[in-house]
């Protein structure tokens, strides 16, 4: 049951209450995964923005500030690291942290290089989730 639920496509802002914690963008082309990442996080105080492609993500984010993102790595057409890319280049400070089923230890490597501040492997535990986004957000000060 959500209190607040603003539509525009496949984007839309999942809050638990207004004015709830800090803001997150969950990036992700899986709707289950999507929904079970946006309740794991509207849980936990913050307020959660989702968009399943990296351009809804794109469009989102030339409109909406939020304080980290939450990406997929890999999704059709366009994918994490292209939404990392364009986030580096329009947003140097932006915190994004990756999730990715696939073990490939090149590409993990190119994502931190590139400017991702964590990565986290499919199947991901829920703390681990919760873990990860507040060391990266009490880092931000």
């Amino acid at each position: 049951m959500y209190s607040s639920r603003k539509k525009s496509s496949n984007i839309h802002l999942v809050s638990g209450k207004e004015g709830a914690g800090r803001s997150i963008l969950v990036v992700e082309d899986d709707a289950v995964a999507l929904d079970l990442l946006a309740e794991i996080l509207r849980r936990n105080q913050f307020r959660v923005w989702v968009a399943s492609s990296v351009d809804m993500a794109i469009g989102l984010l030339e409109k909406t500030a939020v304080d980290l993102v939450l990406s997929d790595l890999r999704m059709p057409d366009r994918d994490g690291m292209d939404l990392l890319r364009h986030i580096r280049e329009n947003n140097s400070d932006l915190p994004v942290v990756l999730l990715s089923a696939f073990g490939d230890e090149h590409l993990w490597v190119e994502a931190l290089s590139a400017g991702a501040v964590d990565l986290i492997p499919k199947p991901f535990k829920k703390q681990e989730i919760i873990d990860v986004i507040n060391r990266t957000l009490s880092g931000r000060g």
